[in-house]
């Protein structure tokens, strides 16, 4: 039985076709194991015949009946014995190569082409999806600053027989606007805790800050 050139254009269609959906696998990386899957198939196919490939064994046919056609047109002195037995070969030995196209198995031909139709299309889903928007880095949120008292200590005084402690605003202009504080008593939010020796101690909330007292 020989094949029609319709057949002979399927099936190298669905081999090219097979080929090209296995360059596609190589540069797709989110497809990888479909690619493992689908070689697996093929080369299980492949072994249903009997060792040879689609094409080779189309090349192989071809070759065979230009031989042929050549044995029936050759001179009319070849012996009429010869002739038949070499025709009886040639022809075994085409049925032969049409069994075995004949015997690829359709049903796993068939399987092989859905897988790729779906792998062409999870191919143009993969180019197709936009890439996710970088996310930018979290902000840490700063460190507030540690709050400064608004004065600086000027000096202690002691007026009957009570300590008080000497301040002068960052901003005044003269010691006029210095005033005097006594503990327990707050400036710009910062309570006087304690006055001692060379120092005092301020309280903000939290915050506890130590004053020099600078020596006369």
């Amino acid at each position: 039985m020989m094949t029609t050139p319709h057949t002979d254009r399927s099936r190298r269609t669905t081999v090219l076709r097979v080929a090209a959906a296995t360059w596609l696998l190589l540069i797709s990386a989110a497809v990888v194991i479909d690619h493992v899957s689908l070689t697996t198939q093929a080369e299980e196919a492949e072994d249903a015949m009997p060792g040879m490939p689609v094409t080779l064994l189309e090349a192989r046919l071809a070759e065979l009946a230009r031989e042929l056609e050549q044995q029936r047109q050759g001179p009319a002195a070849l012996p009429l014995g010869r002739y038949e037995s070499e025709r009886l070969v040639l022809d075994q030995r085409l049925a032969a190569l049409e069994k075995a196209l004949d015997d690829w198995p359709s049903p796993d031909l068939q399987s092989l082409q859905t897988r790729i139709d779906r792998l062409e299309v999870r191919l143009a889903t993969v180019r197709s999806a936009p890439m996710a928007p970088s996310r930018n880095p979290a902000r840490v949120p700063a460190q507030p600053r540690p709050i400064e008292p608004a004065f600086r200590v000027i000096g202690v005084e002691l007026r009957a027989g009570e300590r008080f402690l000497s301040i002068l605003p960052t901003d005044a202009a003269a010691l006029a606007q210095a005033r005097l504080l006594r503990a327990g008593e707050t400036e710009t939010g910062w309570r006087l805790e304690v006055i001692e020796d060379g120092g005092a101690v301020f309280r903000h909330g939290d915050e506890v800050r130590r004053l020099t007292v600078p020596e006369r």
